[in-house]
């Protein structure tokens, strides 16, 4: 975000703080889903939660209620003096409330809270690089295993609000919403106040966006269900089982891919996977010891940034490397290292558990082919960076021809979009060696 997008932002918000408080009373479903899915995923009270871009505090201050610590996060001051206010009327007490940007949360340790709300500053970064970092700033503010939230405004949602409020205001501004529905940008206009800035999804990025963030997304959920857009109309006015019918009917189908385009917002609900934090112990330990390895598997995929949730890291070395390997975290052993033979495979192999995260070792690996045993060690790798680490994994496009060989299908269809056509065709016709997996 360029410093004058930012100012710009600060400011429409300085001014609309009371405005934004009083958003969850116009948008009644969507708070009840978002408070839903928080209860749902959120560890038990008092777990420490960032609410990054958390506006005037609307949802700090009812987790705060319930009895957890909240650091409330923004970049506005107007919102943050409201929220002051509305804590001390609540009766809460918030654990901090400070001031400044998504895209720098250095003020934080790393793994310093116990789950983090990013549901505001996404849909206010233009460009992907941005959204891409905050990301990255929530994620490494989060422990392992721990959730986060994040929230985006969707393609279409400006122009259902304009068909539903004010639907002459496509044709008077000629190419506006069409600039929205190519790009997905609304940058600052040109006028004496601040206007709305946004960036509006669409709903196929948003689960890929986090992926690639080192999250594991566990579910998007469409935070308006079948009411986005007409809920003031009549829905907002229910109480008793009327509204309980609508808030169950609005839960059930939020999960629904098929209305995430016709919501104005998403929410993303991820995991910080545990296992990323013990590859990079391993892989810092395995440099410098010298030993040469490689991440592969699907392990390999989830660092090349594909959604696969990983049960277990499959970490392929040399004999020597498999020894040494077991010899460097020889408290972590669940099966030593020893010489096994499968029908398919054999290998000098070794089972580990870090904290519950399984690990399996394979030195020198072959695989049977026909009558004769095949080395089917990974040939080719890149260095890939994890939290500041540098860990070594297969090609993707070696991963998928091995998925190809070995008759996983769907897997190698998962990995062949976003593999380097140049390097997969030099892999098939031999220019460049690879494994027989």
């Amino acid at each position: 975000m360029t410093a004058s997008v930012s100012e710009h932002v600060a400011r429409l918000y300085d001014l609309m703080s009371e405005r934004e408080w009083a958003r969850m009373d116009r948008h009644r479903t969507e708070f009840a889903l978002t408070l839903r899915a928080l209860a749902r995923h959120l560890p038990s009270p008092p777990a420490h939660i960032l609410d990054c871009g958390g506006g005037p505090g609307r949802y700090a201050i009812e987790l705060a209620r319930q009895g957890y610590r909240v650091t409330l996060f923004d970049l506005s001051a107007g919102n943050l003096a409201l929220a002051r206010q509305k804590a001390v009327d609540a009766g809460v007490t918030l654990a901090g409330i400070e001031q400044g940007t998504a895209l720098d949360l250095g003020r934080f340790a790393d793994a310093s809270f116990d789950a983090v709300l990013l549901m505001g500053p996404l849909y206010h970064l233009l460009e992907e690089s941005e959204r891409a970092q905050a990301l990255a700033e929530a994620t490494r503010v989060l422990k392992p295993g721990g959730p986060l939230f994040a929230a985006f405004i969707t393609r279409y949602a400006a122009h259902r609000d304009a068909a539903a409020k004010y639907p002459t205001e496509p044709a008077d501004r000629p190419g506006l919403y069409e600039e929205i529905e190519r790009s997905g940008k609304l940058p600052p206009m040109p006028a004496e106040q601040p206007t709305f800035v946004a960036y509006f999804a669409h709903p196929t990025e948003v689960s890929p966006l986090c992926w690639r963030a080192g999250l594991e997304v566990a579910t998007v959920l469409g935070l308006e269900g079948h009411v986005s857009v007409i809920e003031d109309t009549a829905v907002n006015a229910l109480t008793g089982p009327a509204w309980d019918w609508w808030l169950e009917a609005n839960w059930r189908v939020a999960p629904d891919p098929a209305i995430h385009g016709a919501v104005e917002h998403l929410l993303v609900v991820a995991h910080r996977p545990r296992w990323r934090g013990v590859l990079c112990e391993i892989a810092r330990q395995l440099d410098t010891a010298g030993v040469a390895y490689a991440v592969v598997g699907g392990t390999s995929l989830a660092l090349h940034g594909l959604p696969v949730r990983i049960k277990d890291i499959d970490i392929e070395t040399d004999v020597t490397g498999a020894y040494r390997f077991a010899e460097l975290f020889a408290d972590r052993v669940v099966e030593p290292v020893a010489w096994k033979e499968s029908k398919l495979y054999r290998s000098h192999f070794g089972r580990f558990s870090f904290d519950g995260v399984d690990v399996e070792v394979m030195g020198r690996l072959q695989r049977r082919e026909g009558d004769a045993w095949v080395p089917t060690e990974v040939a080719q790798t890149e260095t890939i960076d994890v939290a500041g680490t540098p860990v070594k994994a297969s090609w993707l496009d070696e991963e998928a021809l091995a998925y190809i060989r070995r008759g996983r299908l769907d897997r190698a269809a998962l990995c062949l979009p976003h593999c380097n056509r140049e390097r997969l065709l030099a892999l098939l016709h031999g220019k460049v060696r690879a494994g027989v997996i």
